[in-house]
């Protein structure tokens, strides 16, 4: 199957234009189209339905995007690939989500670059639903999100690292700021913004409640974690965060109370199966516990709201 004509194909969907695929790709915009009419061919599909010069995606085409998207996105992998195996460099490649990629990962990379500045890093934010079915099919040397993580065909190895506490994020003018901490009952009848109910976080939260003998009222629900925090700081609900992944948003407005009882959520690496980890990821992770540790001595709220793990007690084989 011609690469090109695939890369073609995905770019026009997700640029939504045959003019800036062309241009991407380097070709004339009629030479663009012959590679898309040689996909369809070759597929016996009708990706696009055609109005003059307008391609607009077909009802074909958009369940052959949505089935194929993981893997047209490894196309552009492709250079980078060929470029480490000509100069024998390699690029460190990690996976993160949203949630912690800003509070967690940019400190850790700014303190590793710091001590070695040579060192080439790639990152790729994801949502944790990307992650959980992408992971088997992105090339990366290590992968930081809450656990576990699974995969239906690969093979994945999970090590915990640390828990954090899960708390509820309020505007400082609301009434339970007040209070040290926030129990089911004081949720009863607020309103709360909530993940996606797939989503680890939101499940958390309903069985908090529910061991109260709660039912949460979600008035927004968002598969973003950034969103959710931008939501709980310009009023609209209640949020559930934990402080450590908070780094780098404006905590003015806003204070944090811990849920009681505790609910805590383990985060910590992953990789795939058999696979050793290389020098670089090895660092990565001291100093990322360093930054952790940055965050504990900050404040006595701090140390509370995060525990390190013992990775050999906490390991868990998916």
């Amino acid at each position: 199957m011609n690469l090109k004509a695939l890369r073609a194909f995905r770019l026009i969907v997700e640029r939504g234009s045959l003019s800036v695929a062309s241009s991407v790709l380097g070709l004339s915009q009629p030479a663009t189209s012959r590679l898309v009419a040689m996909l369809e061919d070759e597929l016996n599909l009708k990706l696009f339905d055609r109005s003059g010069r307008t391609l607009r995606v077909s009802e074909s085409g958009a369940a052959f995007y949505a089935g194929t998207k993981h893997i047209l996105a490894g196309l552009d992998e492709i250079p980078q690939i060929a470029k480490d195996i000509q100069t024998g460099e390699k690029q460190f490649k990690l996976l993160t989500t949203h949630r912690i990629a800003q509070g967690l990962v940019s400190p850790t990379l700014a303190r590793l670059r710091k001590d070695r500045p040579k060192i080439r890093f790639s990152v790729d934010v994801l949502s944790r639903f990307e992650l959980d079915n992408l992971i088997g099919m992105r090339r990366f040397d290590l992968a930081i999100a809450s656990l576990p993580v699974t995969h239906a065909l690969i093979e994945i190895e999970n090590h915990a690292m640390f828990r954090v506490r899960l708390e509820a994020v309020l505007p400082r003018s609301h009434r339970l700021a007040a209070q040290k901490t926030v129990t089911a009952a004081d949720l009863s009848g607020e309103d709360l913004i909530g993940l996606w109910p797939d989503q680890l976080w939101r499940q958390q939260l309903n069985d908090f409640l529910r061991a109260g003998g709660e039912t949460g009222r979600y008035v927004v629900e968002t598969r973003s974690s950034l969103m959710a925090w931008q939501m709980a700081a310009d009023g609209v609900g209640i949020a559930v965060f934990d402080r450590l992944c908070a780094r780098g948003f404006d905590l003015d407005s806003i204070v944090f109370r811990p849920l009681e009882p505790a609910r805590w959520i383990q985060f910590g690496y992953i990789h795939h199966r058999g696979h050793s980890l290389s020098r670089n990821a090895k660092e990565f992770l001291d100093y990322l516990r360093a930054a952790i540790s940055d965050f504990q001595r900050a404040s006595s709220e701090n140390a509370a709201s995060v525990e390190f793990l013992s990775d050999d007690a906490a390991t868990v084989d998916v």
